[in-house]
C-alpha cells in the first residue's frame, strides 16, 4: 500500500508544472528566438516557448517562467542586448504592485536600444564592410547610371 501511495505522489509531482506560461506582446522582436532567456538582475528565470504574429502584425511571444516566482504585474519586461556581441535577453525590472503575474498574463514588451548608436552590432559591421569594400559607393554609381539611362530613354 505504501508503494502505491509513494508512486501516486511521485506521479502527481512529475505532472505538476514547474513553470507558468505568460504572453508577451511587442511590435518588434528583432533578435528574439526560442533560445532567448528571461532574466532578473542577471539571473535566468525563464525562456521563450514560441513566437508568432497576430492579425495586426504584433509579435506574440509565449514565455515560461519559474512558477515559484512572484513577479509584480507592474514589472517592466524589456528586450535588451546581453552584451556587445551576444544576443538579446528579456530583462525584467521588478515593480511594486501587490498583484502578481499569473498564468497566461498578457504583458507589453518594451524594446530598449542600449548599444552606442542604437543599432545592432551586425548592422554596424555590415556598414563598415560596405564602406571598406566600396559597395555603398558602387551602389550610388549604379543608381545614378540608371537615372541617366531613364532620362535618355525618355528623350528618344
Amino acid at each position: 500500500m505504501k508503494k502505491i501511495i509513494l508512486f501516486a505522489i511521485l506521479i502527481i509531482n512529475l505532472s505538476c508544472s514547474k513553470t507558468k506560461s505568460i504572453i508577451l506582446k511587442t511590435e518588434n522582436a528583432e533578435g528574439i528566438s526560442n533560445e532567448t532567456k528571461l532574466k532578473i538582475n542577471g539571473i535566468e528565470i525563464g525562456e521563450i516557448e514560441n513566437t508568432k504574429l497576430d492579425e495586426n502584425g504584433n509579435v506574440i511571444i509565449t514565455a515560461n517562467l519559474k512558477s515559484d516566482l512572484n513577479i509584480p504585474i507592474d514589472s517592466d519586461f524589456e528586450i535588451k542586448d546581453e552584451g556587445l556581441i551576444s544576443g538579446k535577453i528579456i530583462n525584467i525590472t521588478i515593480g511594486k504592485s501587490k498583484e502578481n503575474i499569473t498564468e497566461k498574463s498578457i504583458i507589453n514588451l518594451k524594446t530598449v536600444n542600449n548599444t552606442i548608436f542604437n543599432d545592432s552590432i551586425g548592422t554596424k559591421i555590415q556598414k563598415a564592410l560596405n564602406q571598406i569594400s566600396g559597395k555603398d559607393k558602387n551602389d550610388s554609381i549604379l543608381i545614378e547610371l540608371r537615372r541617366l539611362n531613364e532620362n535618355l530613354e525618355k528623350r528618344k
